[in-house]
């Protein structure tokens, strides 16, 4: 059955975007006049199919294709003498260049419509709204003052208006262009505006065509866990990474109820119930006498979550950093020289390791910790190809087995106009176009590795995991392939559809029709490239299932 569900969730997606292309042409031959003899979705012999009017439409066997055959687009064949004036031949160069374009157009617009549609129907779903959950320390944003709980009402650029923020999606596509641009915050906090300046750090975002920068200040819409640590000389039972769930019987759901419940505890030592070991196995366990303040008054308690601490919560058993003795529970306060005060510091130096490569943990007691980055063979996804990546060997964060509801500072119900919702959608389709063009022009000119090209094997592959993961996923994948096709066909390639609008460039700009010998021996040359392009793509999907 699951074989079967893997062959309809490929055969649909392709059926119908065949269907939207196949239509373009259709459409627009018809409107021009031009008689269509058949619309076919798939090659090869027909399955089930019907005749109305002048055309025959067909389901043929082989779901790899289809085509629109118009009277005398084939000029070896002979032509009904009652069709004459309606020939797709006999039709102008600017015609023949609308009918070509139509088909790969509809692919480009057809996305437009679905997204719109699954951007109308989400409204109503709950997202995280515009209140801060955590700040990660040393961010920009912890720089300038933003707290947890803080409603940021709006962000405007330098010259630019004040932008609303309803949703926290909202703060991210505001921030992102202004990498290091001083953007102004109006924040809400206690029921009092307060503007503050933050300055966007950089961060390089990349994908498999591309590599550009992203502006972020540090901060996310969830709280943080109340996982906790006991303060350097505090004392008491309590460990680094306890999960704590109950301070003095009231339940504890974030590190804002924690702190809450720590200050209410004015000093005096509280009993607590945590949650203790690693991922599912963690134990519950009564601490009792619990110290909440060191001599001096500071927190006894402190933070452990690695949004806003650099705990470590794993170490891989075995791994250069267990033999150098680092342990669970260690706090990274600096590497290489490099302070470190959460997981965002420790991201960002990350990106700088090499496989073996030494780097150097500075940890809060006081120790040192030095090794080199073990390697690890993972494989590429886009090209199939095996690759060495370092390993660290430890991890900041373990959630196996912890509940994380009720983590999001505030959830509000998805509210977009069908203007907005439209809007959305053709940026989408916009983005999507931009980065097909840019990763087809690089794989022109050598940039990008041919092994990323993927076949048939690879587009159903795609769709049975979109179909898996729900209807909106599956459609998503559709528009995005759709993009793919209709770019792809707009390619000055013989015999395709890109081919055909060249032709009919050059007819129409020169005045004069192509030979007959030179179109024939331009589509031979176009169904070769083809062909070995499908073989190149069938070996490279052969190639990464076998890898």
């Amino acid at each position: 059955m699951s074989i079967l569900f893997d062959i309809a969730a490929g055969v649909v997606l392709l059926s119908a975007l065949i269907f939207v292309h196949e239509l373009g042409h259709f459409l627009t031959a018809k409107w021009l006049g031009v008689k269509v003899l058949k619309f076919s979705i798939g090659f090869g012999p027909r399955l089930l199919g019907f005749t109305r009017g002048e055309t025959e439409y067909q389901i043929a066997a082989l779901p790899l294709g289809g085509y629109v055959k118009m009277a005398g687009e084939d000029p070896t064949q002979p032509v009904d003498p009652a069709d004459a004036g309606r020939t797709f031949s006999e039709q102008g160069p600017w015609k023949r260049l609308a009918i070509a374009f139509a088909g790969p157009a509809m692919n480009l617009v057809f996305p437009v419509f679905i997204y719109l549609g699954l951007g109308w129907v989400q409204n109503g779903e709950l997202v995280a709204g515009p209140v801060i959950g955590s700040v990660a320390p040393g961010s920009p944003a912890a720089v300038a003052g933003l707290r947890p709980g803080d409603t940021v009402r709006s962000v405007a650029a330098p010259g630019g208006a004040a932008e609303p923020v309803r949703y926290f999606s909202d703060l991210r596509e505001l921030v992102s262009p202004h990498a290091g641009e001083r953007l102004t915050f109006l924040v809400e906090r206690a029921g009092a505006a307060l503007p503050l300046e933050i300055v966007p750090t950089a961060q390089d975002d990349s994908n498999v065509v591309e590599k550009k920068t992203r502006g972020i200040i540090g901060v996310t819409p969830v709280y943080a866990t109340a996982l906790a640590a006991p303060a350097p000389g505090a004392g008491g039972p309590l460990q680094p990474l306890d999960l704590v769930e109950l301070v003095a019987g009231k339940a504890v759901r974030n590190m804002g109820d924690l702190q809450a419940a720590l200050a209410t505890a004015a000093c005096a030592p509280v009993e607590l119930e945590v949650r203790r070991g690693v991922g599912k196995a963690r134990a519950i366990l009564p601490l009792h006498a619990v110290p909440t303040c060191l001599a001096d008054g500071r927190p006894a308690i402190v933070p452990a979550d690695p949004t806003v601490a650099a705990y470590v919560a794993q170490v891989d058993e075995g791994s250069p950093a267990a033999v150098a003795g680092l342990r669970r529970g260690d706090r990274l306060v600096g590497l290489d020289g490099h302070p470190v005060r959460s997981y965002l510091d420790l991201n960002n130096l990350a990106r700088e390791f090499k496989v073996g490569g030494p780097i150097t943990l500075a940890l809060e007691d006081g120790r040192s910790v030095a090794f080199a980055l073990a390697g690890k063979a993972v494989k590429d996804e886009a090209t199939g190809e095996r690759k060495e990546v370092p390993l660290p060997g430890f991890h900041l964060e373990d959630r196996d087995g912890l509940d994380l509801s009720g983590l999001v500072a505030q959830e509000v119900a998805l509210q977009r106009t069908f203007g907005e919702v439209a809007k959305l959608s053709l940026q989408q389709v916009w983005e999507m176009i931009r980065l097909t063009g840019l990763g087809l022009a690089k794989l022109v000119t050598g940039q990008l590795s041919m092994r990323t090209v993927g076949g048939p094997i690879a587009l159903f592959g795609i769709a049975k995991e979109a179909a898996e993961a729900g209807l909106g996923t599956y459609l998503f994948q559709m528009g995005f392939i759709s993009v793919t096709l209709g770019l792809m066909n707009l390619l000055p390639v013989p015999v395709l559809d890109g081919g055909h609008i060249v032709f009919a460039l050059m007819e129409g700009l020169t005045r004069r029709r192509l030979s007959l010998r030179l179109r024939e021996a331009a589509n031979w040359v176009g169904v070769l490239l083809l062909l070995s392009l499908m073989v190149f793509a069938i070996g490279n999907d052969i190639a990464k299932k076998l890898s």
